[in-house]
């Protein structure tokens, strides 16, 4: 199962499936008043089938999976389908289930069904596995799980929070169909998830879903949910206006230029909530192995510009690697030009009569990796390169669909990059997987023994000023040595139809859930 952190890194489009997939197990629910009450989505990315192994990050975003916790914007998840998480000591968490829980198919979701879950997630989830010392899971009555670990693990909350974790699922239900050989259609009827709406159709241009009345939640509040996979921008926001769809995802800043004064469309944003527009250099490529160079273009960069007028008052000013908000949160990004031209002195590369940097007869190049799948990622890069250019650096700005694929290369030496927040809210695990060494997602190929050691006591620490002492000073590190730096708070922005103008914009991409409805 592929990681995402907190929905800075959006995967690529799966491929397109040319087969179309049946399902029955739902039942459809009356509106309202009789009413019909139906969203229709449009996004950019396919949902190719629902086995968990491929795309199991997309049910809790479109509610046919759920989560045992849910996260937060204050990076504190909730219970989900847990009705509570206890820490009983360092080592042992115990798990409630809420009561009534039942996978589509009829099965109940009790406690033997939660320890299959987490024991198919530690055997097959390696980045959870990786980071939740799992030892033991048992169940201890009808509802409760006991969980030991083999190392105190204090962002457990957060890790069972991680669409990339740990999905509710009927384990034993996808094993069989695993066994069966049969293609991945019979998923659908197969009902091995517990969400408030389950997946009835699906294939490469769209899915239907439809509500599971009988949901342990409630009975969801629409009578029809389809999902359109429409992969470009300006197709997605025509289709809201022609009344073809009620919401439009991963909307560009432009958007709102786009929709302005119109009453067919209407631009919403959601609040800062970790999501980022960051920058991590490669450290192994030859230009960046100078922490005096990393620095300089860290320095180089205006951050109020980027949130004010690059996205156009549509992103957050970054001061630091963390939101203000969050309690361990310190400012240490600053833009300076000059102190960027005297590191840039120092390492050797000089201002030639055109004003840009040489050393030994080359220019001063930097190569950015952008996304142009992902929202304004594109704008970011080419501010990054205008603005560095008043220091002598030149950047060459290259586009690509897998951003996650791309860095695996060698061929950049700055990237746009993930937020260190997990989609649970967690920094341990998204620090763990992006800069400590070895980490799953280290394409930067930073190696730094401090950052290592404070990583490593940040994962085994519970009490809460000390943890907010090891982060405050891997976000100095992160920014003396010039390894990571958030260029923009970026939000989640979406386009409505006109009886959708009060949705309100989620957290971490959880689109839909068992209350939304239209306005009318």
């Amino acid at each position: 199962m592929k990681r995402r952190l907190f929905l800075s890194s959006v995967v690529a489009a799966a491929a397109l499936s040319g087969c179309s997939f049946t399902g029955s197990q739902a039942s459809r629910n009356g509106g309202a008043n009789g009413t019909d009450r139906s969203l229709t989505v449009v996004t950019s990315y396919v949902i190719s089938d629902l086995d968990p192994k491929n795309g199991g990050y997309w049910g809790p975003e479109f509610a046919y999976i759920e989560l045992l916790m849910h996260p937060q914007v204050d990076g504190k998840p909730t219970p989900w389908v847990l009705s509570r998480l206890e820490a009983v000591d360092d080592l042992t968490w115990r798990l409630t289930l809420n009561e009534g829980v039942t996978f589509v198919n009829g099965k109940a979701f009790d406690a033997d069904a939660l320890v299959r879950v987490l024991t198919w997630s530690k055997e097959n989830v390696t980045g959870f596995s990786e980071v939740a010392n799992l030892d033991e899971v048992a169940a201890d009555g009808p509802l409760t799980v006991t969980l030991t670990t083999t190392v105190a693990t204090p962002s457990m909350p957060n890790l069972l929070a991680d669409e990339s974790n740990v999905l509710v699922m009927d384990v034993e239900g996808y094993q069989q169909w695993e066994k069966s050989g049969e293609p991945p259609a019979a998923l659908i009827e197969a009902g091995i998830y517990t969400g408030p709406y389950q997946v009835v159709t699906l294939d490469g241009r769209s899915a239907e879903l439809a509500p599971v009345t009988d949901h342990w939640q409630g009975a969801p509040a629409l009578d029809r949910l389809r999902v359109r996979f429409v992969s470009e921008t300006t197709a997605r926001i025509q289709a809201v206006q022609s009344g073809e769809a009620d919401l439009a995802l991963y909307m560009p800043i432009s958007a709102a230029r786009t929709v302005a004064g119109r009453t067919d469309s209407f631009f919403l944003e959601g609040a800062p909530s970790g999501l980022t527009h960051a920058l991590i250099s490669r450290v192994a490529s030859p230009v960046m192995r100078d922490a005096e160079v990393r620095r300089a273009i860290f320095e180089a960069i205006d951050y109020r510009a980027m949130a004010q007028d690059v996205l156009q008052g549509h992103g957050g000013h970054a001061k630091g690697v963390f939101p203000a908000s969050f309690p361990y949160a310190i400012a240490t990004q600053t833009t300076d030009p000059a102190s960027a031209a005297a590191r840039l002195d120092t390492a050797g590369w000089a201002p030639g009569p055109d004003g840009m940097r040489k050393k030994d007869g080359r220019n001063l190049v930097v190569r950015v990796l952008c996304s142009s799948t992902m929202p304004d990622g594109v704008i970011i890069a080419e501010a990054v390169q205008a603005q560095l250019k008043g220091v002598g650096i030149q950047v060459k700005v290259s586009q690509v669909d897998d951003l996650a694929a791309a860095r695996e290369a060698d061929n950049w030496d700055v990237s746009l990059s993930s937020s260190l927040l997990s989609f649970g809210g967690s920094p341990d695990q998204g620090l763990f997987d992006l800069v400590a060494t070895g980490g799953s997602y280290n394409y930067a190929k930073i190696g730094d023994p401090e950052l290592d050691r404070l990583i490593k006591e940040l994962r085994l620490t519970a009490a809460e000023q000390r943890r907010n002492d090891i982060l405050q000073r891997v976000q100095t590190v992160l920014w003396e040595r010039g390894y990571y730096a958030v260029a923009a708070e970026r939000l989640l922005t979406v386009v409505v139809g006109p009886t959708w103008q009060g949705y309100r914009v989620p957290l971490a991409n959880l689109w839909v859930n068992h209350t939304t409805a239209p306005d009318s």
